[in-house]
């Protein structure tokens, strides 16, 4: 295959994969610069930590080369480097914002008579900023401040905080986080899987994947061919299930391995005016 060809396949693949992330940036009101970012930290920690692209796989990757490797610059990946890594921010600002309002709510110093959370003043010796000493593992008390009124959780007047609401986000939003942590462990998984069987040049130890499609389904079958779909896979996702839950009673072995079947339903209409080839 050419390098022309190549590129315009990787462009196109490219593409297909971009778009729908794109709607779900827009969607979140994610500018390009943000995304931008994010993409050249994939970039330099790939480049980094995978040792395909290491010269010598038993020595440690050098900023020249992965500079060389990606095509930006050293003082731009210094740059990208003391941003945190997308997931650590969304684990730890989750994780720690969590903690400090369970401790709100369960640690008698913060309770009153009833045991209900009290108001707090932003300083002192039982107050907000020890409270967020004593429980978020080393985050500043504005950090957290700044994410709790963001959610909406707590509100301060006049230096003093109350507690609103017991949990970090409404239900609406936790479930969008979730969504979001689906999509990309999905979207990863896939990709995951399509890279290794790439490179794997033994068709045997090659991942299983496999599609199945029709070209033109008519309109009136479309929800028949739906709730086929739809029943026969639960029923396989099922068994799958079952047998790895028995798989996974293994709590003495030391080596183990995270490891499953991702399924997914995709449609798109056709265009009326195309013509069967």
């Amino acid at each position: 295959m050419g390098l022309e060809k190549l590129n315009k396949l990787l462009s196109y693949m490219a593409y297909r994969i971009f778009r729908p992330l794109v709607v779900l940036f827009l969607r979140n009101s994610i500018p390009y610069k943000t995304a931008s970012d994010w993409l050249k930290r994939v970039y330099i920690d790939t480049a980094f930590d995978n040792t395909e692209f290491r010269i010598n796989p038993d020595k440690k990757q050098t900023k020249t080369r992965v500079a060389i490797l990606t095509g930006l610059s050293r003082v731009e990946i210094d740059r990208i480097l003391k941003i945190e890594k997308p997931l650590e921010v969304t684990e730890q600002t989750w994780n720690r914002a969590t903690k400090v309002l369970s401790g709100w709510c369960n640690d008698s110093d913060y309770l009153d008579s009833n045991r209900k959370p009290v108001k707090l003043p932003v300083y002192g010796d039982l107050s907000f900023s020890s409270l967020v000493e004593k429980y978020s593992g080393g985050a500043t008390m504005r950090s957290v401040l700044d994410e709790l009124e963001n959610v909406k959780s707590v509100e301060t007047s006049h230096d003093v905080v109350r507690l609103i609401r017991q949990d970090y986000s409404s239900k609406p939003d936790k479930q969008q986080l979730l969504n979001l942590e689906l999509y990309g462990t999905s979207a990863g998984e896939l990709l995951n899987t399509l890279v290794f069987n790439d490179s794997e040049l033994n068709e045997e130890n090659k991942r299983f994947q496999k599609m199945v499609f029709a070209w033109e389904i008519p309109d009136l079958n479309k929800q028949e061919a739906m709730d086929f779909i739809y029943s026969e896979t639960d029923k396989l996702l099922i068994s799958i299930d079952n047998k790895l839950s028995m798989l996974n009673d293994k709590p003495y072995a030391q080596t183990t391995y995270q490891l499953g079947l991702g399924t997914y339903y995709f449609e798109e209409k056709n265009n009326e005016t195309a013509k069967i080839i």
